[in-house]
């Protein structure tokens, strides 16, 4: 809406866990390797539940789980206690011809939900076309996008003041600094002002290694904000 992020498709659908313990939420590509994940979460004041994407099953005590139109997983209830399960996923994997192709035909499902905009000044559809090679495949438009958010703009945390008018605007003209749900917020943005469906997407960067245990710790402080973007062979 211009100042804050929502999800208009949240409505969630129960899946049942199956005899075999899983809760099955899709079939991984012909060929494609699962990486499974074992998971001992701590008490949270959230249903959601976390995994790499692509999850495509989740072995759990639960009966049921939720998810949502946009793939957000869910448990029935917020877990009042330490909570183990697994998942199966798919990591996402770009194929070449999706790397190489000139152009698109997207799904109207996928334009409606990803090419959504509030009202934007022209200067931003301006920059995107500034920093987008003219008439290159949108893998390199997605690319320089990146390159010019990743170099010219400070990322700090240490953004305590309001922003001056639009957020989006005085981040990518003003400030030139923030922390990653601004570059996440301007890259969707302008990925979707010159018409390449992508969304934000928040969780958990995969925090750290204990080498002694064999197994990764994800704290408060490992929350992040990243990028999306659809491509129609691929998937992701």
């Amino acid at each position: 809406d211009g100042r804050s992020w929502t999800n208009s498709f949240a409505q969630r659908r129960a899946v049942p866990r199956t005899s075999d313990g899983f809760v099955h939420l899709g079939t991984p590509r012909l060929g494609e390797e699962a990486l499974r994940q074992d998971i001992l979460i701590e008490v949270l004041d959230t249903q959601a539940l976390f995994g790499v994407p692509f999850a495509f099953a989740v072995q759990t005590g639960v009966p049921m789980l939720y998810i949502d139109n946009l793939g957000n997983l869910s448990l029935p209830f917020a877990a009042l206690s330490r909570f183990q399960y697994s998942v199966l996923s798919a990591p996402d994997r770009l194929l070449e011809e999706d790397r190489k192709a000139g152009q698109f035909t997207y799904p109207e499902g996928i334009t409606r939900r990803y090419l959504q905009l509030p009202p934007i000044a022209p200067r931003v559809r301006e920059l995107a076309r500034q920093v987008t090679p003219r008439a290159r495949p949108p893998y390199e438009q997605v690319m320089a996008v990146q390159r010019h958010l990743l170099g010219n703009y400070r990322y700090s945390l240490e953004i305590t003041d309001p922003p001056q008018g639009n957020p989006l605007e005085d981040f990518l003209f003003a400030r030139k600094s923030g922390y990653c749900e601004h570059y996440a917020t301007a890259m969707v943005v302008l990925l979707r002002s010159l018409g390449i469906p992508a969304r934000l997407a928040t969780g958990y960067l995969k925090g750290e290694w204990n080498d002694f245990g064999k197994y990764y710790t994800i704290r408060q402080r490992d929350a992040h904000a990243w990028v999306e973007v659809y491509f129609p062979r691929s998937g992701c």
